[in-house]
């Protein structure tokens, strides 16, 4: 067996041709290993050269190197687009919040001040109803006072005095006045047809019959004064009744023109003179 080796070149490669009895082998393709150089040059001005020369290896550690740090420069690019998308997202939605939150503070503004507004109308009702409440109360503490008349007409009066131990009531004079003994009394001669009238708000607490009167009325009311009216009249009211300043207790007839009145005061008589209120 004769073995022909045949070296061919072509195109910077060798083909072998094996010939073996006569016959042609098929040619056999090498993948040779491809270098890589880097080589900077420069020249000076005086014409010397200077050159840098990298091998294989340092020129492919500087072309890694420089992926690197292209890619790194990339990824920096992106990842800085994406901050700033990211931020300027942000910095929208913390505008639309601010903008919510103004418009918020708008309405809370104006809903505070119709509050305030609000308040302050409440406040003068308020204020108003405790002034007419103590104006009203006011009024019913003066009413519960007796010293209104107590004739819806004209009378004479007289001061006397009542002895619990005489039948009858004693009229002062100039003679009398500084020895009379008795609880202090006003007797008004009425006109027929006029009226016994309370002489302040208040409570009755008795109606019973007096010797020397006929009948009385009591009149609690309610501040330590009590009122007291002697008259022969038939009482139209009954004990229980809320009076008011002005209701009539007793309508004067022919035969019931006199009133003893009388007045206590924490439960000791005063003589009436000092609250009636006499008009004209």
């Amino acid at each position: 067996m004769t073995l022909v080796m045949i070296k061919l070149g072509l195109e910077g490669e060798t083909i072998y041709r094996e010939v073996n009895m006569g016959k042609v082998a098929k040619p056999k393709k090498h993948r040779h290993k491809r270098h890589y150089t880097f080589m900077i040059i420069s020249g000076d001005s005086d014409g010397s050269t200077k050159r840098l020369h990298l091998n294989h290896f340092k020129t492919q550690l500087l072309a890694y190197t420089c992926f690197a740090i292209a890619l790194a420069i990339v990824c920096y690019i992106i990842y800085t687009a994406i901050t700033i998308d990211t931020l300027r997202n942000i910095e929208v939605q913390q505008k639309e919040q601010l903008e919510q939150l103004i418009t918020d503070n708008d309405q809370l503004t104006a809903a505070n001040e119709k509050l305030q507004t609000e308040n302050e109308q409440l406040s003068a009702a308020i204020n108003k109803r405790i002034e007419d409440e103590q104006v009203v109360a006011e009024e019913a503490e003066a009413l519960a006072i007796p010293s209104g008349f107590p004739l819806s007409g004209t009378a004479s009066m007289t001061n006397a005095v009542d002895d619990t131990n005489s039948t009858t009531v004693t009229t002062l004079t100039d003679d009398n006045k500084d020895t009379a003994t008795g609880n202090p009394i006003v007797v008004f001669t009425a006109g027929e047809g006029s009226n016994v009238i309370a002489s302040g708000s208040g409570t009755v607490t008795s109606v019973t019959t007096d010797a020397k009167f006929g009948n009385v009325i009591t009149i609690d009311h309610g501040n330590g004064y009590v009122s007291i009216y002697r008259n022969s009249g038939n009482p139209l009211v009954s004990e229980g009744d809320s009076i008011d300043r002005g209701d009539i207790l007793f309508v004067v007839g022919e035969d019931n023109t006199s009133l003893g009145y009388q007045i206590q005061q924490d439960e000791n008589f005063i003589n009436p003179e000092t609250l009636i209120e006499i008009n004209g």
